[in-house]
């Protein structure tokens, strides 16, 4: 077993075959394909306990690269775990190098041709995001990758669950106003909000200018996306240093039900009411600040105004009814250092911003006035 450096090149037969095989947990939820730079996809052969086989790479031309990827990603992952993944191709076998940093989709290599001969240079690189992300980075936005599903029973699929964001959206033609949310201008031209927000749609405008929105990163683990696009607004600064403590006043701005309550911005206060999420989940905390379906995305900030997190979901009433239990006013949250980790990772700056220091009530809420927006969705 010959155990490769990242970037280490190979020679190759001319047409070999390729046998991956990954060894790790959560081998089920891979997908192996081979891609090249025109989005030509050329998925491997699904074996049994983690094993994919191609027996020819001709159709895919001189140049093109092998990707392992969480399939489905919107539960999110990593491929991390999924290491070992051994290669045989050409007759020897390699033990391939494990990426450094958390990537739901990853480069295992990429094959070219150089002086008529056909190499391998191995790799351990991808993206955190997945391979969503990946597409977008070749410029292949559209390409559909093979295997990718939710895989869940129907029974799962139809259970309710007691933690819900606003994800009911009707069915829509082209170009039609499916959902709205929320967002938060975080850097020039760059809005944070919920990728369940997003997620059903095709189109996304900001509401108080109609500029189009880009999603240029998202990450259905921890229920962000990044959206691109002319804003007329300021960043939120962002309290990363300082840990939010049990019982701090907050404020949630945001844009519920807009097409009852009106497009203007709308301010609740409460307190951080738990510091973590749904069993223990450490990137979430609770709060008490009513919100509204269409909330979800909008800012969460402290008593001077500084972001100190995003607003992601609601603890369902009906449902908890329905196990005897009474609930109210248990919010979710997903805390800013998160936001300021995907601004980096997807490659963007997040401006250094002083914190506001001011706790007059009404200084605050004119500052988040220019900088929480509403996000219109469209199919």
């Amino acid at each position: 077993m010959i155990t490769p450096q990242p970037g280490q090149r190979i020679q190759l037969n001319d047409n070999p075959e390729c046998h991956i095989r990954i060894l790790g947990r959560n081998a089920e939820r891979l997908g192996v394909a081979a891609i090249n730079l025109q989005g030509a996809v050329l998925p491997f052969e699904e074996g049994q306990e983690g094993n994919w086989y191609l027996s020819s790479f001709a159709s895919l031309g001189d140049q093109f690269e092998i990707i392992a990827y969480i399939l489905d990603d919107r539960s999110g992952g990593f491929v991390n775990q999924s290491y070992p993944i051994q290669m045989e191709i050409s007759g020897e076998q390699y033990a391939l190098p494990a990426p450094d940093g958390q990537l739901a989709a990853i480069i295992l290599a990429e094959i070219y041709m150089k002086s008529g001969t056909r190499r391998m240079k191995v790799s351990n690189e991808g993206y955190t995001f997945g391979i969503d992300a990946y597409l977008r980075a070749r410029n292949l936005p559209s390409v559909a990758m093979p295997f990718r599903q939710q895989r869940r029973s129907r029974e799962e699929q139809d259970r309710p669950s007691p933690f819900e964001p606003d994800r009911h959206r009707p069915s829509a033609e082209p170009g039609q106003v499916i959902g709205t949310g929320s967002g938060i201008i975080v850097a020039p031209d760059l809005i944070i909000t919920n990728a369940h927000v997003i997620e059903d749609g095709e189109s996304f405008r900001q509401g108080r200018t109609q500029n189009l929105l880009r999603p240029v990163a998202v990450d259905p683990k921890h229920d962000l996306a990044l959206l691109e696009g002319s804003t007329n607004g300021q960043p939120l600064p962002m309290r990363i240093g300082a840990p939010i403590w049990l019982g701090e006043s907050v404020m949630a701005a945001g844009f519920p039900l807009m097409d009852v309550l009106g497009a203007d911005l709308k301010v609740t206060t409460g307190n951080i009411s738990g510091l973590a999420g749904n069993h223990g989940d450490i990137s979430r905390f609770q709060f008490t600040a009513p919100i509204g379906s269409g909330s979800s995305g909008g800012a969460i900030v402290d008593e001077y105004g500084n972001l100190v997190g995003v607003t992601s979901a609601s603890l369902a009433h009906g449902n908890m009814r329905e196990r005897g239990s009474i609930s109210e006013n248990v919010n979710f949250g997903i805390r800013s250092s998160f936001v300021f980790e995907m601004i980096a990772a997807a490659g963007f700056t997040a401006p250094m911003l002083s914190h506001h220091s001011e706790n007059n009530r009404r200084e605050v809420v004119n500052r988040l006035r220019a900088s929480v927006v509403s996000i219109i969705v469209s199919a």
